[in-house]
């Protein structure tokens, strides 16, 4: 006789706003997915975690010894550009 085990799952829940909650279902829905698994692949999709692929850290540069901010891998590259745009209001 074969014998069968419970699995448990764990269930995460969290709480939304009624807009938010018809934006998620709207989404997972455009994306055939049941909510619950269109906020899985969301989650797990999204920008690394730390200790996953990498952390931000600071270190020297070993040319000028300023402070140098690096990304993880995979995080795509700010332009001055880009910069520049979100200091323009800056005070």
């Amino acid at each position: 006789m074969p014998r069968y085990y419970r699995i448990t799952v764990p269930t995460i829940t969290f709480k939304v706003t009624p807009q938010e909650a018809a934006r998620i279902r709207r989404l997972a829905r455009r994306a055939g997915l049941t909510v619950s698994e269109f906020l899985r692949r969301r989650a797990v999709e999204a920008l690394p975690v730390a200790g996953e692929g990498g952390d931000y850290h600071i270190e020297p540069s070993k040319v000028t010894g300023l402070p140098v901010m690096h990304a993880p891998g995979g995080t795509t590259p700010v332009s001055s550009e880009q910069v520049h745009a979100l200091l323009a209001d800056f005070p």
